[in-house]
């Protein structure tokens, strides 16, 4: 599965798609599946993998809805006419460069991330941020490679440098695999601001990564209150069962909300303007819309933290004054990092597979619904008809 992006195929395809949800899937958008011919090693640190199973992630769907403003900071980056969309894969290794070393054949894998980083080059000095371990964050990634990946999660197989991919655990099912890089997204983000045993802690946003987040929080911090907003009640009851002390749904008068769980005191001005002195200690933005980040602001604490973690392509219009008003520290989290957790160094992709291995982390609920590729037009339906079909993970099977 492609998305070969041009001037025409954006401009037809968002106008079009303003009266007729099908143009994302017509012959004129970006999106298509395609037979490709199997193409070379181009390198001898590089690997070719078989899917299994690949999970829809959220920018996988901003990316075929065309759901981004052209003048947001990422898009000024180079980027490719051409994207493989699929990255929450677990596949086989079926071919080997002969410099790779650390996979075998047969052996499943997961993959890092993007294959630019400097790990993925093959690069001797490594930028700050790979060298720290977060590696989506490298400076080079925007730099053109030397090899192009061909192929991602969507489709049969891909090639890829090595350095992108991680070995599966054998007692791992295909399963929990592609639950690896969401997880170790959590893992990440909770750990952007310290946790201290008494915190009141808000989730804002109840999919995969807000139901993940909710575990990772108790894991790293027993002692902390979760909050949970989410949109459909079926949604706040998987919450409090993930572990979520309170729930609360979206269309619900959060200001209130906030007061009672938390003591704050609510006032309101002018025009229905409101404001909240007190709130949480740390709330985590998982939508990353105006609304929610303009309410996130707005219920925490004085001295408070919000952990922007939801993904969104277009500008905001914000209001914030609490960050100097309140002192609200506004953080943001991407990817997933390298990090001491109980005295060790792991990945969080090491720690996500061996806290779902050790049953830590449940992720068994989480895979509602799973299609063949060529059905992927219902696949990528079900995925955004959350209130219709329940939907929570929706997978591709490869095999």
């Amino acid at each position: 599965m492609v998305l070969d992006v041009s001037d025409y195929r954006l401009l037809v395809t968002r106008l079009l798609g303003r009266v007729w949800p099908g143009a994302y899937f017509a012959p004129t958008s970006p999106l298509g599946l395609v037979d490709l011919p199997d193409p070379p090693l181009p390198a001898s640190n590089w690997v070719r993998v078989r899917n299994r199973l690949c999970g829809i992630c959220g920018s996988d769907l901003h990316q075929l809805f065309l759901d981004a403003s052209l003048d947001v900071a990422p898009l000024a980056l180079p980027s490719h006419s051409r994207t493989y969309l699929g990255h929450e894969m677990v596949g086989d290794v079926v071919e080997l460069g002969d410099a790779v070393d650390g996979l075998q054949l047969g052996q499943r894998v997961v993959r890092w991330g993007r294959a630019e980083d400097c790990h993925a080059r093959g690069r001797d000095e490594l930028c700050p941020a790979c060298a720290r371990g977060h590696r989506v964050l490298c400076q080079f990634a925007s730099e053109p490679p030397d090899h192009h990946p061909l192929g991602g999660g969507f489709g049969d197989s891909f090639v890829t440098p090595a350095g992108s991919l991680l070995p599966v655990p054998a007692g791992l099912s295909d399963e929990q695999a592609i639950f690896t890089e969401p997880a170790a997204v959590a893992i990440h983000a909770a750990r952007r601001a310290p946790l201290a045993p008494g915190d009141r802690i808000l989730v804002v946003g109840c999919g995969t990564i807000g139901f993940l987040l909710i575990q990772v929080l108790h894991l790293l911090q027993p002692a902390c209150e979760v909050t949970a907003v989410a949109q459909f009640a079926w949604q706040a009851e998987m919450a409090r069962d993930y572990g979520a002390q309170h729930a609360f749904l979206a269309r619900d008068d959060g200001f209130s909300e906030v007061a009672r769980l938390t003591g704050a005191r609510l006032y309101q001005g002018r025009f229905g303007n409101r404001m909240l002195l007190g709130g949480f200690d740390l709330i985590f933005d998982v939508v990353g819309t105006a609304a929610t980040l303009n309410q996130a602001l707005r219920w925490a604490r004085a001295g408070g933290t919000v952990v922007l973690v939801g993904v969104n392509l277009h500008r905001l219009h914000l209001d914030l004054t609490p960050v100097w008003y309140q002192e609200v520290d506004l953080l943001g989290a991407i990817g997933h990092d390298v990090a001491i957790c109980d005295g060790e160094l792991l990945s969080d992709f090491e720690r996500a597979m061996r806290w779902m291995g050790a049953g830590s982390l449940r992720t068994q609920e989480l895979l509602t619904h799973r299609f063949p590729l060529a059905e992927y037009r219902r696949a990528f339906q079900v995925a955004t008809g959350k209130a219709r079909h329940r939907s929570i993970k929706v997978a591709f099977d490869l095999v």
